[in-house]
């Protein structure tokens, strides 16, 4: 019999397990992509990865133009006018279907993910210079849902 404490842990393991594969999806990338060390284009590049290539996307910003992911054991933004998921029977790019496709938003802090994902990179010396630019960003414009081609 489990004493009442190994009950307790196992059920938050297996409630972690669970918590973790319902948020994140795999996507493919439509062209070949860069993997950026933050959501803007600015950023440095972490990987490139070819056409075709699945990735697990952990989620994205809030406007839905920048997805966290993962491809082997990198780990970076993709711009999401670039990762397509199934949606409905059909192939969507997350840029295109936003919010509606049950994707969790995932916030930045350059600190925290650069410190647990790229001490090893040449560039993570310069934290401090990444940190200031992403502090003087302009504010991220809000995501809208695409204008459909039969509207007139």
């Amino acid at each position: 019999m489990l004493s009442p404490l190994k009950l307790v842990l196992a059920l938050l393991i297996a409630s972690a397990s669970c918590m973790a594969t319902a948020a994140e999806q795999t996507a493919t990338t439509t062209t070949s992509v860069n993997v950026r060390a933050g959501p803007e284009k600015n950023f440095p590049t972490v990987t490139w990865l070819l056409s075709g290539t699945r990735v697990t996307v952990h989620g994205c910003v809030a406007n839905w133009r920048w997805c966290d992911v993962t491809a082997g054991r990198d780990r970076g933004w993709v711009y999401a006018r670039f990762l397509s998921i199934p949606f409905d029977g059909r192939v969507v790019t997350i840029l295109n279907g936003g919010p509606n496709l049950g994707l969790p938003q995932a916030d930045f802090s350059l600190g925290e993910y650069w410190d647990a994902h790229y001490q090893r990179q040449h560039w993570f010396g310069r934290k401090a210079y990444w940190q200031k630019r992403w502090d003087r960003r302009p504010p991220p414009r809000e995501w809208r849902a695409p204008v459909s081609a039969t509207r007139q």
